[in-house]
């Protein structure tokens, strides 16, 4: 009796969460992660599959929306330097799991270069932008 009232909650809230917006549901998937799950407000290199670990623990959302979550923590660039430096990948509850590779090393370095080199080009174009002085008002159109 327990189990079937479990499973009538769990798919009550399914589909009230799915009757969200997208967009609602990515920010409460990520706070969720956020609050939850230490190692994602630590941004510590997660371990390899944890997307499935992600789909078995929070059954109310969507997969895809789970990783998509998942894909936007991964490229933050906190999270990047954290796998550039190396070291052990996590599980969900913070066990290490495994260990960063030299090549995923590698790759999360160029891809935080790659970042840096986007706000510094991002940077120089608005700087131009920022300070070019406005028109000056000619005397000839303040006589008019």
């Amino acid at each position: 009796m327990a189990q079937n009232k479990e499973t009538a909650l769990s798919e009550a809230l399914k589909a009230a969460v799915q009757s969200m917006s997208k967009k609602k549901q990515t920010e409460m998937i990520a706070g969720n992660l956020y609050s939850s799950y230490p190692v994602f407000k630590q941004f510590k290199p997660l371990a390899i599959g944890i997307h499935e670990a992600l789909a078995a623990a929070l059954p109310q959302y969507d997969t895809q929306l789970i990783g998509r979550v998942l894909s936007n923590h991964c490229r933050k660039p906190r999270y990047l330097k954290s796998v550039a430096r190396g070291g052990k990948r996590f599980a969900l509850d913070g066990k290490p799991v495994g260990a960063v590779t030299e090549e995923e090393q590698a790759a999360a370095q160029r891809q935080c270069e790659q970042l840096e080199e986007r706000a510094r080009l991002a940077e120089q174009t608005a700087k131009p932008q920022a300070a070019a002085p406005a028109p000056a008002a000619t005397p000839e159109a303040d006589q008019a």
